[in-house]
């Protein structure tokens, strides 16, 4: 795995948009660096902002969608 990834990578694998990422990157949240005019994010600093083990950004402040299992109905 590299260390560092494109941003519409690091889109795709986060669920970020590329414009919430720039943000997170510009006030050194997220690690990365500019090569030319594109960005490369560090993986293990984005693995670290938004790990599924630890509830996949919830403690971010923001909206947020939750899903609920839906209970299988018998046929009476």
């Amino acid at each position: 795995m590299p260390d560092y990834i494109t941003l519409k990578e690091a889109a795709r694998q986060s669920g970020l948009h590329e414009n919430s990422l720039r943000r997170l990157l510009r006030s050194k949240e997220i690690e990365g660096y500019k090569r030319g005019w594109s960005w490369m994010v560090s993986v293990r600093s984005l693995d670290n902002y938004a790990d599924p083990v630890t509830g996949f950004l919830l403690e971010l402040p923001g909206p947020k969608l939750f899903l609920t299992r839906r209970e299988d109905k018998e046929d009476e």
